[in-house]
């Protein structure tokens, strides 16, 4: 685990410091964005904390461009700020930042909260529910959910997405998009048909293919396939899927300029084996690269590949930068992989992409009437609608009931007429810290992302409220105290 914080002056520093006083976590310090993104790139470390007030920086592209970079995506970032307009948070949230805080005068986030920030962010997928101070008071609420997600591929009738949203087959949720909207189709919604066949492309635990239902479908159908049929120049698919494994910071740009040579991957990169089954299990690659030299220091890990390879249609090269002594060991005891004596090279990628392009299944070949849609496209940003029950409320967040699942980590708006209540926006943004199954069906803890002063106080007099009058005089506004002073 490593943090680095990107401010000028060294005031955020001393803050991150001083909150991770009792924690060994090695700190870094950078006072300019192209320092920073030289040693992100370099170190890949987990945590970025960036001053979101440094106009040089300019943090939402900034994030953006660090997350979609082929090895910096799985890094967290945390912005600090003074801006807490709605616009602003919602676009650090769609650009990746992981939590926003506020910073104003006379006020900062507890040491206390940052801390345990960090610490959830050490283990977003499965969190000590004990992390925060979670103090909840009951808070019955209708209100609309909206997340968000990506949109793969769009055919006249189904589509593929990516999503934090978790849906079995058969569930439906509304989406709203730019280009549904272009082509007026109404009352739109997306039923769940198949779920993570395909690898993700995005930072999204779910792929998820979907039949598209409108208001007309068989005119929305024609539309759809007039606009395929007019835009299939815009098409932009990848059908093969590539991981490599390099911990060489050097040789990590190398291959991926070699790699970015031939347009036909869809690549990822990994630093270390780590979580390695998961990345499997996610990305689904149809060819793997990895250095001799990792495999060495953890062979158990190489015996995941290997179960993989064997049960998918995936080829696996290992390559050494230096004179390995042990490749005739390796091509013994691996038989399922190729062992290549020297560096990755176009003319080996060239020639397994071959290979697997004869053998991809009908499905996965490019479909002249589906538009894939590149990542810079505004047409691939989606939002996704649902209705949602609020049943709890605490400082840190609040808790809630959806018809579906969602993912740990799963960033949202809810939006709720009960917070006006409280003198709240009545748009909060949260992301999902952990679930629990009860018999009527799931339900999330939230933590709120980007409280300032105001609110923070206002949600204190709240639950102070509510513990005292309970919720629904609460609600109506009689919270005056009915004790009397009796004199004789």
């Amino acid at each position: 685990m490593s943090i680095i914080v990107i401010d000028q002056s060294p005031e955020l520093f001393w803050f991150v410091s001083n909150s991770l006083i009792a924690d060994e976590i090695p700190l870094k310090h950078f006072k300019t964005a192209g320092t920073g993104e030289k040693f992100i790139l370099q170190e890949l470390p987990e945590i970025v904390i960036v001053n979101g007030d440094d106009k040089s920086l300019e943090p939402e592209k900034f994030i953006n461009r660090m997350r979609n970079h082929v090895f910096a995506r799985h890094i967290l970032f945390i912005v600090v700020t003074s801006d807490m307009s709605v616009n602003y948070k919602k676009n650090l949230l769609i650009a990746g930042a992981g939590q926003v805080l506020y910073r104003g005068i006379g006020f900062s986030p507890s040491a206390k909260f940052f801390n345990s920030i960090v610490k959830w962010f050490q283990t977003k997928n499965d969190p000590d529910p004990q992390i925060f101070d979670y103090s909840a008071v009951p808070f019955t609420a209708d209100a609309d959910f909206t997340s968000y997600g990506r949109l793969g591929w769009l055919s006249s009738t189904h589509c593929m997405i990516e999503t934090n949203i978790d849906l079995n087959p058969g569930q439906k949720i509304e989406l709203k998009n730019a280009l549904f909207s272009e082509l007026a189709i109404e009352n739109l919604q997306l039923e769940c048909v198949e779920k993570n066949k395909a690898g993700r492309y995005y930072q999204y635990s779910n792929s998820l293919m979907c039949k598209i239902i409108s208001k007309d479908p068989p005119r929305d159908a024609d539309k759809i396939n007039s606009w395929i049929g007019k835009n299939k120049n815009i098409s932009k698919h990848k059908p093969i899927k590539l991981i490599y494994f390099e911990s060489d910071p050097n040789y990590r740009e190398v291959i991926k300029n070699v790699v970015k040579e031939d347009k036909r991957y869809c690549v990822r990169g990994f630093s270390t084996l780590d979580d390695i089954e998961n990345i499997l299990e996610t990305q689904l690659p149809h060819l793997i690269l990895i250095d001799r030299a990792m495999i060495e220091k953890d062979k158990t890990k190489f015996d995941i590949i290997k179960n993989f390879v064997k049960a998918n249609l995936c080829y696996c090269i290992t390559y050494a930068l230096q004179d390995n002594p042990n490749i005739e060991e390796f091509k013994k005891d691996y038989d399922f992989a190729l062992h290549s004596l020297n560096p990755i090279d176009i003319s080996l990628l060239e020639s397994m992409l071959v290979k697997l392009e004869i053998k991809l299944p009908p499905n996965q070949k490019t479909d002249p009437w589906k538009v894939y849609f590149n990542k810079h496209s505004e047409y691939s940003r989606v939002t996704l609608h649902a209705q949602c029950m609020i049943k709890e409320l605490a400082l840190n967040g609040a808790s809630i009931i959806l018809p579906f699942s969602i993912n740990n980590f799963c960033a949202c708006e809810i939006g709720c007429n009960a917070f006006t209540n409280a003198d709240m926006n009545r748009v909060q943004f949260f992301r999902c810290f952990n679930s629990k199954k009860l018999a009527s069906g799931p339900i999330h803890r939230l933590i709120f992302m980007g409280q300032n002063t105001k609110d923070n106080e206002n949600l204190k007099v709240t639950i102070e409220k509510i513990t005292e009058f309970g919720y629904d005089k609460w609600l109506v506004g009689d919270t005056t105290s009915n004790k009397t002073d009796i004199k004789n």
